[in-house]
């Protein structure tokens, strides 16, 4: 039988115990919508520990960027038709318009067409009728006087913005509809992609405005 001073002990310790129970971690309470104490941070916690194999992850990421990509590509081609249906031009000297912001110098009308894998007597009528609406410069090639360099001017380097501001319509229109923590979201996402892909990162708008 154990002595009287190690009983007292024990009930003691019982009494404290019950009187004054472990404490527990307090979880943070969220209003309904889930917008305050970081609950929507730790939702995507709690479904990444309990998610299914990585394989089956990157399988449904896949689907839904596919999902992503499809809408923006439609929605983008839409404003871009119109665009190109209000310049009157023909595909070859978007084409070129295009080939030459891109290059941002001026090149020859041969290089052009096999840059393009357009055969020279297309380019360069191509290249008469931008020349003819003030869209590109056009002069001989001091190496060669046979050939002629063509150059963007001011109104032709208007064509391809008006294209990329097109397409950017539709990126636009969706982030605006985005909420507060569903853009911060993407844009943490996408800041962990750019920074370690840098062949991504180059296509960001500069002041010349988006690369083709």
């Amino acid at each position: 039988m154990p002595p009287p001073e190690a009983s007292a002990a024990k009930s003691t310790a019982s009494m404290f115990r019950r009187v004054h129970p472990p404490s527990r971690p307090r979880l943070a309470v969220c209003d309904p919508p889930h917008t305050r104490n970081h609950c929507v941070r730790n939702m995507v916690a709690s479904v990444q520990a309990i998610s299914t194999p990585a394989a089956c992850s990157r399988e449904a990421l896949t689907s839904d960027m596919y999902a992503l990509a499809n809408y923006l590509l439609r929605s983008a081609n839409l404003g871009t038709f119109n665009t190109i249906a209000g310049l009157e031009l023909s595909f070859t000297q978007i084409k070129a318009l295009c080939a030459l912001e891109a290059d941002g110098e001026e090149r020859s009308v041969k290089a052009l067409a096999q840059s393009l894998g357009i055969s020279l007597a297309a380019m360069s009528r191509a290249v008469d009728g931008l020349y003819e609406r003030g869209l590109v410069g056009r002069e001989e090639d001091p190496s060669d006087r046979r050939m002629k360099r063509v150059r963007l001017t001011e109104a032709g380097a208007s064509v391809p913005r008006a294209l990329n501001e097109a397409r950017l319509s539709a990126l636009q229109e969706l982030l605006g509809s985005l909420s507060d923590e569903e853009a911060e979201a993407l844009g943490d996402a996408l800041g962990l992609i750019l920074s370690r892909r840098e062949d991504i990162a180059a296509y960001r708008p500069t002041e010349r405005g988006p690369r083709a």
